[in-house]
């Protein structure tokens, strides 16, 4: 059972995730006037997206260790 703490730390992440994929949806819609700004926009975009990965790798991670059955020795 996931505890509530667990469950907070789920919906914070959760709502990080969401606002990172709408910054990445404006910034592909952004206009670029030269290569130097394209260049810009490209490194924006990936950089945002490896930070979603990786809060989708926590949430995950999250999951995991809330399933977990512990054991008391």
């Amino acid at each position: 059972m996931i505890d509530k703490e667990t469950k907070k730390n789920l919906k914070q992440i959760k709502k990080e995730i969401i606002q990172l994929n709408k910054q990445i949806n404006k910034l592909e819609f952004r206009p670029c006037q030269n290569d130097s700004e394209l260049k810009q926009k490209d490194k924006d975009i990936k950089a945002l997206r490896e930070k979603a990965h990786q809060m989708e790798k926590e949430h995950g991670r999250y999951i995991l260790k809330a399933g977990e059955i512990k054991h008391h020795l």
